[in-house]
Order: C-alpha cells, then sequence, then structure tokens
C-alpha cells in the first residue's frame, strides 16, 4: 500500500529514524526505499546497520551535491506502491499516526496529505535567545480561481514544534500528474512548500492536515552542508522568488520525467530488500548491487 522515500547523503541521524519507518511499512505492507543521492555508502551501511533486509537502497555514484528534488524523484522512481510518502532521514515517525493519514488519503481521492507538525528532540534546538518563535503566512490566488494558503513557522522555542510541510502523503498518480518534483529548483529551503503550491494550483488537489512526529534535532551545518550553498534563508528566498516565477508563468511541472530519463539509468540496487521481481537483476540472497533496470517515467 505504502512506499516510504526517504532521501540520503552523509547524514547521521538516518539511525534513529529507522526503526520507525520500518515498523510503519510492516504495518501497511509496504515498504522503506532509501535514495543514496552521492553519499558515501560505508556511512549509509552503518546507518541501516540491522535493517539491511527491510529497506530497498538505491545508489546514485558521485554527485557534485545534495539535490533533493531530483533524489526524491529517483525515490518515487523506484517505488512500486500506489500511495507515496516522503520523509526526511531525520524524522522518528508515529506509526498510528501514518497509518491514519493513509487511510484516509486511500478512503478520499481529490486529496494530498502532510503531517500537521514535528516536535524537536532537544527543546530551542535553534537556541533562540529573545525571539521564541516566528513565521509567516502566504495567500497566492491563480486566474482560475485556484487559491493556496501556506502557514510556516520555525520551532517554537517553548515547546519544540513546528510545522512539517515536507512530510508528504500523496498518490502516485496525483504525484504523477504534476511530473513531480520540480528539479529546476536549486538549494535548500522551499522545495516542499513548491510541491504542495502545485499539487494546490496546479492538479488542484485539497491538502489534508493531521498527526505529529518528532524531528531528530541538529544544527543548520548538518542542515545545509550537503548543499551548493551556506545560508539557508538566502537560499529558500531565491527558491520561492524562481517556484512564483513559474507559478505566474502557469507553469506548475516539476522534472520527474526527465530526471528519470536522465538519471535513473545510472541507479544501483545496494540493497534491494524485498524480492521486486522484474526490477532488479540479481535477487536479494545474492548480495551484489544491481542496476536498476529502465523503467517508463510512469511505472
Amino acid at each position: 500500500m505504502l512506499s516510504i522515500i526517504v532521501t540520503w547523503r552523509n547524514r547521521n541521524e538516518l539511525a534513529g529514524a529507522l526503526p520507525g519507518l520500518v515498523e510503519t511499512a510492516n504495518r501497511l505492507n509496504g515498504e522503506v526505499v532509501i535514495v543514496n543521492f552521492g553519499g558515501d555508502a560505508g556511512v549509509l551501511a552503518r546507518q541501516i546497520e540491522g535493517h539491511e533486509h527491510a529497506v530497498q537502497v538505491v545508489e546514485l555514484g558521485e554527485q557534485p551535491y545534495f539535490h533533493k528534488t531530483k533524489a526524491q524523484n529517483l525515490g518515487a522512481h523506484s517505488a512500486r506502491h500506489d500511495v507515496l510518502f516522503f520523509c526526511d532521514c531525520d524524522i522518528i515517525v508515529d506509526p498510528d499516526a501514518i497509518a491514519s493519514l493513509v487511510r484516509e488519503l486511500v478512503a478520499t481521492p481529490g486529496r494530498f496529505a502532510t503531517l500537521k507538525g514535528v516536535r524537536e528532540t532537544e527543546q530551542n534546538s535553534r537556541q533562540a535567545k529573545n525571539v521564541v518563535r516566528f513565521g509567516y503566512r502566504l495567500d497566492v490566488r491563480i486566474r482560475n480561481g485556484r487559491e493556496l494558503t501556506i502557514l510556516d513557522n520555525e520551532e517554537d522555542a517553548q515547546d519544540g514544534t513546528r510545522q512539517a510541510p515536507g512530510l508528504l502523503f500523496v498518490r502516485k498518480q496525483d504525484f504523477l500528474s504534476v511530473n513531480g518534483y520540480n528539479g529546476r529548483l536549486h538549494g535548500w529551503g522551499w522545495e516542499d512548500q513548491d510541491m504542495v503550491s502545485r499539487l494546490t494550483l496546479g492538479a488542484g488537489l485539497a491538502r489534508h492536515i493531521d498527526g505529529h512526529a518528532l524531528h531528530i534535532s541538529h544544527d543548520d551545518h548538518a542542515r545545509v552542508s550537503q548543499y551548493p550553498m551556506e545560508n539557508r534563508w538566502e537560499s529558500r528566498d531565491k527558491m520561492f522568488r524562481q517556484a512564483l516565477a513559474y507559478y505566474d508563468d502557469d507553469d506548475f511541472r516539476g522534472t520527474f520525467a526527465e530526471d528519470v530519463e536522465h538519471l535513473a539509468a545510472d541507479l544501483v540496487v545496494t540493497y534491494p530488500g524485498a524480492t521486486r521481481s522484474g526490477l532488479y537483476g540479481d535477487s536479494p540472497a545474492s548480495g551484489n548491487p544491481t542496476r536498476l533496470q529502465s523503467q517508463g517515467p510512469g511505472q
């Protein structure tokens, strides 16, 4: 029923997040797909130790930097279930909350979903002094009458909560209807809100928000060190302005098909997980890395 897609590059938090993700996948007869986008395979092997047979790892060789949108699209390409859950590698999920959201999504066509929020494992992880909370509201309406409201806030230093637009649940057919994530956006900070925006304004879907999770707290170096920039606020602002220009041109398309065409042939399966007949050249028992056989973008 559910494909949990986690994109990764040289992050240490995955080991703490993986047990909950694996349990959630087991409950929903699903899978965990980890996309190693140019990261150190040895570091990843240590992160997934004990769960090697419960996850599927697809690896893209050396890349100049982490490109989350392209990695998300490659994860969707590798997924075999009809409902996709894009989850960051530093999130400890509540399996009950995830199961409830998935059931709601399956029962109500015309929707996608995100978690309502996350709570930091370390209170005041952003080390606030006098400003204990701040955020913003964004309202967009396009010519055909579709409207979008985005509310976002950084961590509340007093209770550790913030919103989580990147923890996204979507039917694969709806994901493909907007051609997935937009790989034309480079950097950190707006790709998640862009997907919410395009599913709402472009595909005309309604957003359902419910449930919470824990975010494994870390500093900004861990957050942005794999990206081609240093200041996350400048990156976020630049990506937002790029995205808004696309919306103004009535362009709500992502780059899934293009990313699959250009990159999927270079994907190598290093941990196949459960047997997936027709996708892999070797059986899981072989333990040998295999290349992901080419598929059409919608398959």
